[in-house]
């Protein structure tokens, strides 16, 4: 339960809504688009790592620092920090990458990749890519 004043406060009178919005941080913001902007090997990779558990059932350590959380099966929550953009690099994950440095572009403070979400626009030069068929996946035919 948030106790905070300024939830129940009104935007003072002659402000803008924006203005008044832009200064609480409670109000996140998520880039979420189609987990087909990833190629199948990078998604494969993924998602067996999020499935890994060490003897203790503690989940193993993420790809080179890149910290994703698995929201379903074939979707994914990162949040968009140096570290996350800098292990993509290292791990040669450009598609990913990309995806974060744009999240990061307009101020995101997430990426959500899920296969239900849109494609992003053609004009942005994001490439699409085919999966095997998959449980739920709307790619296919």
């Amino acid at each position: 339960m948030n106790n905070d004043s300024a939830c129940r406060t009104p935007a003072p009178q002659g402000k803008l809504t924006e203005i008044w919005l832009d200064a609480h941080r409670y109000i996140a913001r998520t880039l979420r688009v189609s987990a087909h902007h990833l190629p199948w090997e990078i998604v494969r990779q993924i998602h067996t790592g999020c499935q890994s558990f060490d003897d203790d059932g503690a989940p193993q350590p993420d790809h080179c620092g890149l910290r994703l959380i698995e929201l379903d099966d074939f979707s994914w929550r990162a949040d968009v920090t140096a570290d996350n953009i800098a292990a993509t690099q290292v791990l040669g994950w450009h598609a990913l990458r990309r995806l974060l440095r744009l999240a990061q572009t307009y101020d995101c403070e997430a990426l959500e990749l899920t296969c239900g979400s849109s494609t992003l626009p053609a004009a942005l030069g994001f490439e699409i890519f085919e999966w095997p068929g998959l449980p739920g996946d709307r790619m296919k035919d």
